[in-house]
């Protein structure tokens, strides 16, 4: 309980000490212009931004009591009403249903969050509150923002109106101009302990105690991954045809390796979904290896694919620790060319020639 007797309920667990933090701003009146969320993706940045500007535009924030958001008033109503008709909001490029609440991120077949979008978001955050309060814009993915789109943004952070709030969220603080970092507040994101998602999972989303052990070491310390896991069986699915895929490169040849990289890559259709869905695949992949070292040196307990633990054990004896670590620069090697703009089966196939 807070000083104004707020009490928020937080959609995810863990970084209790940024919750917190957003708690007392709203008590004391004290928020920011503009707040960058950094850390690892899927630890529910996105998800705290959302369900902190529904509290901030909550009608029920004028009454200094009570529980925000309080999901009654108008503005809970279009939040209520937004994501049932679009319950894929992380997914699309905009989603401004609701008048005075904004959230931007780069097209699928996009590279970057173009000026232009930056510069409708700035012209929707500068017209008047459709309800009298904040105006709120959120830019997922900001590292995205294009040169043009970040000194568009790069003005109004200089000369911030007053209830007017933008948030940032970044994986890594240091892919964003210094200018713009230096404009807000920097509140960062960690991974959280194995036993508190298991717990969450079990607690808040039924899951049973083999799905909580599998999901909670799955997502490697990000509960918004774990939840996805849990409840969307094709993302599971997806991933676990990632990490098969590469224990079969142990027992496959050449031919079949590279049938399974373009089966992987066909999925997509344009270049920047083949190279997201390379770079994912090849997160995984450094995972299983990593599990592999664990297991050489008897840290079973840290594994993160315990999943698959079995298989994992089978195909271990044949790698020495120095093959394993060889095995993970070409991993590191092939991401690097991903970044560098090389063809995304390319960069997948240095990995299944390396067998």
């Amino acid at each position: 309980m807070l000083e104004n007797s707020y009490t928020i309920n937080w959609p995810l667990v863990g970084n209790k000490h940024i919750t917190d933090f957003l708690e007392r701003s709203l008590a004391n009146d004290n928020v920011s212009g503009t707040y960058i969320f950094n850390g690892p993706d899927n630890l529910g940045k996105t998800t705290v931004a959302r369900h902190f500007a529904q509290s901030l535009l909550c009608r029920d924030k004028q009454k200094k009591n009570g529980n925000l958001p309080c999901g009654r008033c108008p503005s809970c109503l279009q939040f209520k009403n937004n994501i049932s008709k679009q319950s894929g909001m992380e997914d699309s490029g905009r989603f401004d249903r609701h008048g005075d609440f904004h959230l931007v991120k780069k097209d699928k077949d996009k590279k970057n969050i173009s000026i232009s979008q930056i510069r409708a978001l700035i012209k929707t955050l500068n017209m008047s509150s459709f309800l009298g309060g904040y105006k709120i814009g959120i830019i997922k993915h900001a590292e995205n923002l294009s040169l043009g789109a970040a000194n568009a943004l790069l003005k109004i952070l200089e000369e911030p109106k007053p209830d007017v709030l933008i948030i940032l969220i970044t994986h890594d603080l240091s892919l964003l101009p210094k200018t713009i970092v230096s404009r807000g507040k920097v509140l960062q994101f960690s991974p959280v302990k194995f036993d508190i998602i298991y717990d969450y999972l079990i607690k808040n989303h039924q899951a049973s105690r083999s799905q909580a052990k599998n999901y909670s070491r799955l997502s490697l310390g990000r509960p918004a991954l774990a939840v996805k896991f849990l409840e969307n069986k094709d993302f599971f699915e997806e991933y676990y045809y990632k990490i098969d895929i590469f224990i079969n490169f142990f027992t496959k040849d050449i031919n079949n390796r590279l049938a399974a990289i373009d089966s992987l890559i066909k999925k997509k259709k344009n270049s920047q979904e083949q190279a997201i869905l390379a770079s994912r695949a090849l997160e995984i992949w450094q995972g299983l290896v990593r599990d592999w070292l664990l297991a050489e040196y008897g840290l079973d307990n840290l594994i993160q694919h315990q999943i698959v633990e079995s298989e994992l054990k089978q195909i271990k004896n044949k790698f020495s620790v120095p093959a394993l670590i060889k095995l993970n620069e070409v991993l590191l090697e092939a991401r690097d060319y991903l970044f560098a703009n090389v063809n995304p089966r390319l960069a997948l196939m240095k990995v299944a020639l390396s067998f």
